[in-house]
Order: C-alpha cells, then structure tokens, then sequence
C-alpha cells in the first residue's frame, strides 16, 4: 500500500513513522519547493513576486499563495521548467475537456523515482516474480505510462505483457488468454471491458486483484463504475488516482475501503471552496488542490485540479493511522458526461 512507500521515505531520512513526522516532512517539503521556484522557474518568480514569505513556517501560510491553474500551464508551459531543456527527458501532452493541450515535462530522476513509487505499491499487493501482469493501456511512447507500469511492475521480477489492441474484443480475448494475476489499465478501459465481461461471462480465471488507474485524462471512476469492475472480474479493487500535472501518482485504494491513500511523501493535497479559494478542513468537500512536493523539472504550486473532493484524516481498517485519505466524488462536469465519454485509442 502507499503507507509502505510513506513509511519508507520517512525512515530513509532517518524519522520516526508517525504522522508528526510526516507533518513535519511535508512542510519541510513545501518550505523547499517554494524556496527552489522562485529562484528557478520563470513563472513563479513572477506568480509569487510579493506575496511568497521568505520562509513557510506553517500550513496556513502555504495556503495563502496564489494558485496555479490549467490556463497558465497552456499559455507558458516552458516557463514553469526549473532546470534546462537538455535536462528533461519526457515530455507529454494534456488535453482538457475543450481540447486545449497543456504539456508537462519530466527529469529522468524524476521518473525513476515514480517507478519505484509504483513498484514499492505493486509489491505490497503482492506483484512477486510468479506473477503475470497485464498492462491494459493504449499505446504509447518510450517512458509513457504503460511503460513506467512495466517498468515497476518488473522491478518486482514480473512477467508484464502490454494489451494494447486497438479493438476492445481483442484485448478481452488477450486478458483471457493471458490469464493474468494482476490487471493495471486505465480506468475508462477497464469499465468497457468489465460491460464486455458481463454480456460474455465464461469458466475464466479470475485476477486476484484489479488496479483501475484514473486522473490522468478526464474522465471519472464513478461509484457506478467501481460497482460494475468489482462484480464482472471478483478481484480485489485497488483504484489509483493520479494526474500527469502531479506525477501520475497521488494516491492508492488498499482493497479495503473506498477512499484513497494519499501519496503524502510526494504530493501535498488540499480541497478549497471553489468559489471563494477559501480553504476548507478535513471532511469538508471541496475542489481538490495539488502540490508536486517532489518535482525538480517542472514543480506546479497548488493547482486547481476540478476535481471535488473530501481529504480525511487517517485511521483506515487496513491497519493504515499515517497517511490523509481521500475521496473523488465528482467533477466541476457533469460525472455522466465523464463516464460516458467515448473510448479513444491513442498515445497521450
């Protein structure tokens, strides 16, 4: 579970695991990340010029800088990069809702560090050298998202086979083919293939566990669709919210409740009222705001994500007392409008 990368991050800077440590941890964070814009990036020092304290001392005080929204990465993406072109390795393209695009680049460190991330997740559900992992995602290029999933899921010494079928029929039949352990595909695939499961239920193998990823394109996991993936597969749900702005990985299901873990280590969240930008306190539903604590290339500073949301304190039944959880409940679209959005084949 995502506790296990929180609690190995803490321990690898020699803190205790305890929510104050993390407290502790993810301020220090803020401080920095603040710190490490406004001397290197061009759109911070001009987005923090005169209201950014030399120093975040506290929460609140983070929660007073301006926000970043999708409009300013569409207009000046490169003004955002901390470091020089040569420095990134990946670069990948956003569309929005209106089909505007917003491009979001990545380090090689950084990647890599979201590879271990994902693989530290994948081995505490079990992902070990004797399991087939299918990666049911549409193609991409080199350090794509199918490609760190594979990449994490083999630092594990899996055996990962890409389905990318740009048909829904062939890639069920390559899934029951495969008969895979573990299934990770986007979570709008995911919805068609268990409809397409239901209507062609057979004698197959069941997966032990399913991890539906969403976020990353707009389209939402609603209640309808996490019902509808648990009953045609029968496999433990670890759903996965991530967004591209953020480093795809935000926070992870546990199999055992609804809510997510949030990834504390690597991304600060917050929910505002959407329309006053006051922010609110834990179980209050809001949009949800983002921080890329852990960014070097280009870091984003609390950014409006459209998502509404409840963030709440930890305490989970999986035995998890470190890490906030979190709730995506709906969008500032319509939520049919979202899973109801045709399927599209192609790299993004």
């Amino acid at each position: 579970m995502i506790s296990s990368w929180v609690a190995s991050t803490l321990r690898s800077r020699d803190l205790p695991v305890s929510r104050e440590a993390l407290d502790s941890y993810v301020l220090d964070k803020l401080g920095g990340i603040v710190s490490y814009t406004r001397q290197f990036s061009n759109f911070y020092k001009e987005h923090f010029k005169d209201v950014a304290p030399s120093k975040i001392e506290n929460f609140m005080e983070f929660k007073a800088l301006p926000f970043t929204c999708s409009e300013d990465i569409i207009a000046k993406p490169n003004w955002f990069l901390c470091v020089s072109q040569s420095e990134i390795l990946r670069s990948y393209v956003v569309e929005t809702l209106d089909e505007r695009l917003k491009q979001i680049s990545f380090t090689q460190g950084e990647l890599e560090h979201i590879i271990d991330a994902v693989g530290n997740f994948f081995q505490s559900i079990g992902v070990s050298p004797s399991t087939k992992v299918a990666i049911v995602f549409p193609q991409e290029y080199l350090w794509g998202v199918p490609d760190l999933l594979s990449r994490a899921a083999k630092q594990c010494g899996a055996d990962t086979t890409l389905v990318d079928q740009n048909d829904l029929d062939q890639q069920m039949s390559a899934i029951l083919s495969l008969k895979p352990d573990v299934i990770v595909g986007s979570a709008q695939q995911m919805f068609f293939l268990s409809a397409l499961l239901e209507d062609n239920r057979g004698s197959q193998t069941p997966p032990k566990a399913i991890v539906p990823c969403h976020g990353c394109v707009p389209y939402l996991f609603t209640e309808k669709a996490r019902r509808l993936v648990r009953k045609a597969w029968g496999a433990d749900l670890y759903e996965h919210f991530g967004i591209t702005e953020m480093g795809f990985n935000v926070a992870v299901g546990c199999g055992k409740e609804d809510w997510l873990h949030l990834n504390e280590v690597d991304v600060y969240a917050e929910t505002i009222d959407p329309q006053s930008g006051d922010p609110l306190n834990l179980g209050e539903r809001g949009e949800l705001v983002l921080t890329n604590i852990a960014a070097k290339g280009m870091p984003i500073i609390r950014y409006r994500t459209g998502y509404l949301a409840e963030i709440i304190k930890p305490e989970c039944s999986c035995g998890d007392v470190i890490t906030k959880r979190l709730k995506i409940f709906s969008s500032l679209e319509s939520d049919e409008d979202l899973l109801n959005r045709p399927l599209v084949f192609r790299p993004f």
